[in-house]
């Protein structure tokens, strides 16, 4: 058999099979000879390059290069070809419109009898799609991993190994307040690094928890970096209904538990020298006002109404003082209170002479309502006390709030932001405590107070902020 019909052999019996077989398949198939000239294409490859067979075959294959690999990673696909291996990997061409594309590539030498190589074989898979999202998957992770690591607060995700919380990932603010490099963290169980002997017990109830799907929320004592032990606020959460992959933060409120146990000290000692002061004073207070109660029923000195006077001073300055040596107590739990019965219950304690009383409010408000009382009787007694005994005072709504408001003589503007300070007072017969209270009790609720006129020409206080 001479060549010509070796090849026409070979054709018949290797290639027309092969072709028939390229031809339905959705992979981009060609073949080119040993130069890389393009012999064959099947309808993907006219498809998925935007060449027509006409125009690629006889062309170099090079026409689909992009121009983004250098001439290096060509040369060692051709050696690899050549020597007569397979050579596989991603590859961007470009298409005939000038896109480009990923395509996972595979190039197969074909030899003939004597085992030299004739032909090249490339099957090209389109994963331009799938390259997309998984660049789109690793910027997001990359950007997750940023935002985790740029967290100020402790963070650390871990997986759970038989109730044993391993460490996958923590952020920068963890590693410097435990004292971690991620080359220690990565894999290490979570206990073990921070949980002291004695605090084990209460781990792994956490852990039981967390195991149960449930979140945890612990305050809890970890060693720092510096050696010290810290108190934390331990949130544990299990993600997206996982119970084996949960997120932990680690808030420490070390500073802010001594400022509290310190204000509790400093405001028991205050509430004990208070009581201390008023049981000294109202003993001696009290037998005063008894003997010039029994002098003022048998004489009409009208020096007795000055010592009344003085006594009912010392009396409201007494109260004051108590009632601001509580104001420290911060307020935990609120009750939805009406302000209309508040008011109606308030005025009723107050001494209001022959004041009047007009309530403009149906509203109801979170508040610790006997601290709400004291609220309304000082700001009551402070338009009286400065209004007149014929003052009106109304009690009136705001869109985030309430006022009180008189038609007595109103404060100077001057003196509007000095009122609220314990001691400032303009009448001869004031503590200058009342007002300080006041603000006190609005600043122990979240609520600020402000002082301005009212549509009558006196004093307006207005609490804003409540809800």
């Amino acid at each position: 058999m001479c060549a010509s019909e070796k090849e026409r052999h070979l054709d018949q019996t290797v290639m027309r099979p092969f072709r028939a077989a390229v031809e339905s398949t959705g992979h981009s198939i060609y073949w080119t000879d040993t130069t890389g000239t393009i012999e064959y294409v099947n309808p993907a490859f006219e498809e998925q390059t935007g060449f027509s067979a006409e125009e690629a075959i006889g062309s170099n294959a090079n026409i689909l290069q992009s121009g983004v690999h250098g001439d290096l990673f060509y040369e060692r696909l051709w050696d690899t070809i050549l020597s007569g291996d397979v050579w596989q990997g991603e590859i961007i061409n470009e298409r005939k419109s000038g896109e480009r594309y990923v395509v996972k590539q595979t190039i197969s030498p074909i030899t003939d009898d004597e085992g030299d190589i004739t032909r090249f074989v490339a099957v090209n898979e389109d994963v331009s799609d799938l390259r997309e999202a998984q660049e789109r998957v690793e910027r997001e992770r990359d950007r997750f991993a940023d935002l985790f690591d740029a967290v100020p607060v402790p963070l650390v995700l871990t997986h759970l190994e038989q109730d044993d919380p391993v460490i996958k990932q923590a952020n920068q603010a963890f590693r410097d307040k435990f004292g971690f490099t991620g080359r220690e963290l990565g894999g290490a169980s979570l206990d073990r690094l921070i949980v002291d002997d004695a605090d084990t017990a209460e781990a792994q109830e956490i852990n039981d928890r967390l195991t149960q799907g449930e979140r945890a929320r612990r305050e809890v004592t970890r060693q720092a970096a510096d050696g010290e032990y810290r108190t934390f606020i331990l949130n544990a959460t299990p993600l997206d209904g996982e119970r084996d992959e949960l997120l932990a933060t680690y808030i420490d409120i070390t500073d802010r538990k001594q400022l509290e146990d310190e204000l509790r000290d400093r405001t028991e000692e205050l509430q004990d020298f208070a009581n201390v002061v008023s049981h000294d004073l109202r003993n001696p207070l009290n037998v005063a006002k008894g003997h010039v109660d029994l002098i003022a029923a048998e004489s009409d000195n009208p020096q007795i109404e000055r010592i009344q006077n003085a006594h009912a001073r010392m009396e409201e300055l007494i109260e004051n003082i108590l009632m601001l040596a509580s104001q420290g107590e911060t307020i935990d739990e609120t009750e939805p209170v009406s302000l209309d019965d508040c008011v109606s219950r308030t005025w009723k304690t107050v001494a209001t002479q022959g004041a009047d009383l007009e309530i403009e409010t149906e509203q109801t408000v979170a508040s610790d309502e006997n601290r709400l009382r004291q609220l309304f009787g000082n700001l009551f007694r402070n338009a009286i006390e400065h209004g007149g005994n014929d003052v009106t005072i109304t009690v009136g709504d705001l869109n985030n709030g309430f006022y009180v408001a008189d038609d007595g003589s109103g404060i100077r503007a001057e003196e509007r932001d000095q009122v609220f300070e314990a001691g400032h007072t303009s009448s001869e017969t004031g503590t200058g405590l009342g007002l300080s209270i006041v603000k006190e009790i609005a600043d122990a609720h979240n609520w600020t107070v402000s002082a301005t006129d009212s549509s009558e020409g006196g004093a307006r206080f207005e609490i804003t902020g409540v809800q």
